[in-house]
This record gives structure tokens, C-alpha cells and sequence, in this order.
């Protein structure tokens, strides 16, 4: 039986936040009447004295109900200083253009209702809740409300008792009902139906940041307080606390919060407020870049939002950074499904190599300290190792962050990732000589430093490093593929430049036997590598050199002890070459 693939994080995470947002829906409408009401239905049932207060908010009932549940329970005549029409010129700063460009229709059978018609029953306090009488079996008819709010409780017995039999939808599912519910919450944020609450920004903001017409009214926006103490856990406390809890303007104007610009931007508010309503992140069509990612990462920590920090935390990895070098493994599952490989753990796409530098320096911020994050893209520049490190963006990171990077590319140089680091140094080398900016140096240098420590490992560890797969396929060929000569004259520079006192005389063995004597697998009376081999006459220039830098340090090898490991016949054919050369 095949095992199914494990769900993405971004699925989980998008499941979450609609788990949590439906809880937070169900807690509002049980705690209704203490999160700015503004209309209650005293219900009770024919014959009976005995009447239960059912609290409620206009703006759900106009946005969710449908026209027949309206004309039964919310037909009256307002009190226009009360109850505001929401599609009036407010005064003050108009709503944002990103709250504006959701797009979305009204939903359908929830009509703003005609305040001429015949009224019911209704009075106006001076505490401005709308209170109206109807005659109805209190537990229905609050079951019938608890479905505006939360989608759940009634499902098709709601429809059946107030939509039309030709509108009915009798194999609508809950995925649709929970989809509307999205519709009909976005729909009334976007219109302020009945909004009671701005939220400006202060500060100055980026012309990136706001739309091609803004003005200074593009960083007002407006919400339902019921909506952000229910979502927010910051606006909970802000709203809601009984210290320093924000004063209503005593002209009846709504209340102004204001949230400050190093934590947020207009774009990263409003893809707050339009989760906060839509309990995703996919509420409109539109999309944002890397930026708008970070900035809503950090309105998200500062209002408290759990679920959606996870949710655009796991955007960025999946969508952004397809999939950011496995970014949520922990390092020993990481190195399960790599075997210890360097560069085959992630994707190396331009648009990769530019975006994770970026990351890591936002991961790694005060205020952030994401582990994920940081992790994945740690993963993502020793990765990218190479022609990754050639762009502004790796540049910019600071000294320090590159020295750790550098640190963990050396941990991955190995026998088995030696030959895919040293082709990859050479193609970063290149490629810099092609790029005047003023940042090139400090690469240059960078790389320069990560070639050592390869030409270190290729020569400390010559025995294991001329078994890999990568340099045995260059000898099965004897060097007819496409770079293969250019790749064996690489790796022989890389091993006269790591020769040491206590390394040459094993990297002379290591040549001799593991190279120019290897038997050919299919004839072993012949070696793998013809007499007229172009690789064969490259290994031999090298030999050769290996004894003349023997030669001129001879007496630092032996003092080191570098000739005490070697095999007699090694030993011998060492001491024959530098009495040639003396």
C-alpha cells in the first residue's frame, strides 16, 4: 500500500486559521452582548411573560441574513442619529483603497433592508442599542442567529426556513457555507456596514507602500470593533481593558485607534484586517511580494495574531521559496532525506538566490527571531554556495551573517560534496569577473576562503575524495563529457594549492595509485586511463609538480612526519624523483 504524502505546512496552517477563526466567531456570538452590541431582540413565545434578551450586531444581520429572515425579525424604523446608513458620506478620511479593492459582490439574499416598510415593534435607549420585539421560541431563534455568525448550527434547516425553494441549494456543503461566510464577512467590511472604529497608521510610509493615488487618506481604515477584540488578542486589551481603555469622540464620530509605522504598513493592515475578518490570507485575488510578507509578519506579532503569523510564515517558505530547503526539518531529519549531500536539499532558482538573503536578515532581526526562518535560510545560502552568493542582496548581508554562512558551507565540505563545492567555487569566480560593483571584493574574498578550506579537504583526504562518483565517471569517460577537462584541470589546481608538509607525499600516492595505475574494471592487465589520455597527461603535470614542491620542502615534510605513513614503494619513487630534479 503506498503511503500518502504528508499535507503541506501552508495546508496546515491555512486549516488552522480557519479552525481558530470559527472558534473566535462561535466565542463572539456567545459573548455578544458584551462586545459592542448594537441591537437586541427581546424574544419570547406567544402567551408567555417571560422574555429573553437575544444580543446581537447589525452589521452581521445586514451582510449574512437573508431578505426573508430580515422581514421577519429586523424590519422597523430607525432613529437616523442611532442608527447611521453606512453608504452615507462619513466625515473624517475616506477608506483605504486596499480595503476598497476586494471586489467582491454583495452576497446574494442579504439586501440592505427598506426602513419605509412596515415597523415592528422597536425602541432606541440612551445606551444606542436598537431593541425590538418579537414573538418566537428564544432557543430557535437564537440557533437561527448563531448561523449568521458561524455558518454552523443550523446548516440547511436555516435555508430550508428562510430561502426561497427556487434559491436553495440542497447539496451546498460545508466548505461552501464556510466560503460565503468569508464573502459575507469581507463584503461587510468593505462597504462599513455600520463601521464603529478607524484605524489610522502614523508615520511616513514608502511610495511603494501606498497605492498611485493615495493621499493621506490611504492610511485610515475602517472596522467593527466586535470584530477586532473577537480576532485580536492587541485590540482585546486595547478595546476592552479597564486601564486607559480609548474614549468615543464626544461628537458621535467613530472611535480613531492609532497603530504606529514600524510595525506596520497600509498593505500589511489591510491584509490584517481582511484576515481578520476572512480567517485567511487568500481572501482576494490579489497578491503581495516579499516585503508586504515581512511587514505582515510583524502586524501580525503586533497584534497578537498567532495563526496568522504561522499562516504567512508558511507562504513564504512554500510559495515564495519553494519550500526554503526543507526550512521546518529539524537538522537530523534534514540530513536523513539529503544523506549528508550538499546542494540537492532545495531549489537554487534566481529568484531563490535573491529572496533568501533577504530572509535570513529578516529572520534573524531583534524583533522577529524566527527559528524557522533562520533556519531554512541558513540551509538555503550554504545551498546556493556558488553563483548564489553573486548578488547584492548575499553582499549585503553583514559581515558576521557571512562569516556564519561561511561556517556552515565548511561543515558540509566533505570527500562527498568535495568535486560540487570546487566546480561551484569556479563558476562563482567567473562569474565575478564579470561584475564591477563595488561589493565584488568582499565576495571575491569569500569565495576565496570557502576554496580553501576545499583545497584543504582535497588533499587531507585525497584517499577518500578520488573514490567519488564525480571524479570516477570523469575517468570512465577519460574526460569526452561537456566540462570535463576544464573540471580536471580545476581539481588539480585545487590539490597543488592545498598541499601542506604533512598532506603531499599521501596526495603523490593518492595520484599514482588511485589515477594513473587504476585498472580498467574490464581489463585488468591495462589501466583505466589510456597512455594517450588528456586526463592522464593532466594527473601526470601534476605528479610531476608534487615532486618539485617536495623538493624545495623536503625537510619540513620530514620533520612533520609526512612521510611516515607512505608505502614502501611510494616512499621510493619519491626519493628517485627529487634525486632527478637535484
Amino acid at each position: 500500500m503506498a503511503l500518502a504524502l504528508p499535507k503541506s505546512k501552508l495546508y496546515e496552517a491555512n486549516a488552522n486559521s480557519t479552525e481558530v477563526w470559527q472558534a473566535d466567531l462561535k466565542k463572539l456570538f456567545h459573548h455578544t452582548r458584551e462586545r459592542y452590541p448594537d441591537v437586541v431582540w427581546e424574544v419570547s413565545e406567544d402567551g408567555e411573560t417571560d422574555v429573553e434578551e437575544v444580543y446581537g450586531h447589525k452589521a452581521i444581520v445586514y451582510s449574512r441574513a437573508p431578505t426573508s429572515f430580515q422581514a421577519q425579525y429586523f424590519s422597523f424604523r430607525p432613529a437616523p442619529s442611532a442608527t447611521p446608513d453606512p453608504y452615507r458620506d462619513s466625515p473624517g478620511p475616506e477608506q483605504s483603497s486596499y480595503s476598497l479593492s476586494l471586489n467582491l459582490p454583495s452576497p446574494t439574499g442579504s439586501l440592505m433592508p427598506d426602513f419605509e416598510r412596515g415597523a415592528s415593534p422597536s425602541s432606541q435607549r440612551g445606551d444606542g442599542i436598537l431593541r425590538l420585539a418579537t414573538s418566537h421560541n428564544p432557543a430557535l431563534f437564537s440557533n437561527q442567529l448563531e448561523y449568521l455568525y458561524t455558518a454552523q448550527g443550523m446548516g440547511e434547516a436555516f435555508e430550508f426556513l428562510f430561502d426561497a425553494p427556487e434559491q436553495r441549494d440542497y447539496h451546498e456543503s460545508e466548505e461552501d457555507r464556510i466560503d460565503k461566510l468569508r464573502k459575507d464577512l469581507c463584503y461587510m467590511w468593505r462597504a462599513r456596514l455600520f463601521s464603529d472604529v478607524r484605524i489610522a497608521l502614523t508615520g511616513d510610509f514608502r511610495k511603494s507602500d501606498l497605492p498611485a493615488e493615495a493621499e493621506e487618506t490611504a492610511v485610515v481604515f475602517f472596522s467593527h470593533r466586535f470584530v477586532l477584540v473577537s480576532r485580536s488578542p492587541y485590540f482585546h486589551k486595547v478595546l476592552q481593558s479597564s486601564f486607559q481603555r480609548p474614549a468615543s469622540p464626544v461628537d458621535g464620530s467613530p472611535l480613531t485607534l492609532h497603530l504606529p509605522s514600524t510595525a506596520f504598513t497600509p498593505a500589511s493592515l489591510h491584509w490584517a484586517l481582511g484576515f481578520m475578518y476572512s480567517g485567511t490570507l487568500s481572501f482576494s485575488h490579489r497578491t503581495f511580494d516579499l516585503d508586504t510578507a515581512f511587514a505582515i509578519y510583524r502586524s501580525a506579532q503586533y497584534l497578537l495574531i498567532v495563526s496568522m503569523r504561522l499562516e504567512v510564515e508558511a507562504y513564504v517558505v512554500e510559495e515564495m521559496l519553494h519550500g526554503l530547503f526543507h526550512a521546518y526539518l529539524t537538522l537530523a531529519e534534514y540530513e536523513k532525506i539529503t544523506a549528508g549531500k550538499w546542494g540537492v536539499g532545495g531549489c537554487r532558482c534566481r529568484q531563490c538566490q535573491r529572496r533568501v538573503p533577504r530572509v535570513l536578515e529578516f529572520s534573524q532581526a531583534p524583533d522577529i527571531g524566527n527559528k524557522t526562518l533562520d533556519r531554512g535560510a541558513m540551509r538555503g545560502l550554504v545551498g546556493m554556495f556558488g553563483e548564489g552568493w553573486c548578488t547584492s542582496e548575499f553582499a549585503a548581508l553583514s559581515t558576521k551573517t557571512r562569516a556564519l554562512v561561511l561556517n556552515g558551507l565548511k561543515k558540509r565540505t566533505t570527500p562527498q560534496n568535495i568535486f560540487p563545492l570546487l566546480f561551484a567555487s569556479e563558476a562563482a569566480l567567473a562569474r565575478l569577473e564579470g561584475i564591477n560593483d563595488a561589493w565584488q571584493d568582499s565576495i571575491h574574498d569569500l569565495v576565496s576562503r570557502a576554496q580553501k578550506t576545499i583545497d584543504e579537504v582535497m588533499c587531507d583526504q585525497s584517499d577518500a575524495c578520488f573514490e567519488q562518483q564525480e571524479w570516477l565517471e570523469i575517468m570512465d569517460s577519460d574526460g569526452t563529457q561537456f566540462q570535463d577537462l576544464d573540471r580536471v584541470s580545476w581539481i588539480m589546481s585545487s590539490v597543488l594549492r592545498g598541499l601542506s608538509d604533512t598532506n603531499a607525499p599521501r596526495v603523490y600516492q593518492t595520484l599514482v595509485s588511485s589515477v594513473l595505475l587504476r585498472p580498467n574494471p574490464s581489463d585488468a592487465s591495462t589501466t583505466i586511463l589510456p597512455t594517450n589520455s588528456p586526463v592522464r597527461a593532466r594527473v601526470e603535470e601534476t605528479r610531476m609538480e608534487i615532486i618539485r614542491w617536495l623538493r624545495k620542502h623536503w625537510m619540513n615534510v620530514k620533520l612533520a612526519g609526512g612521510f611516515d605513513s607512505l608505502q614502501t614503494w611510494s616512499l621510493t619513487e619519491i626519493g628517485h624523483g627529487m634525486h632527478q630534479f637535484m
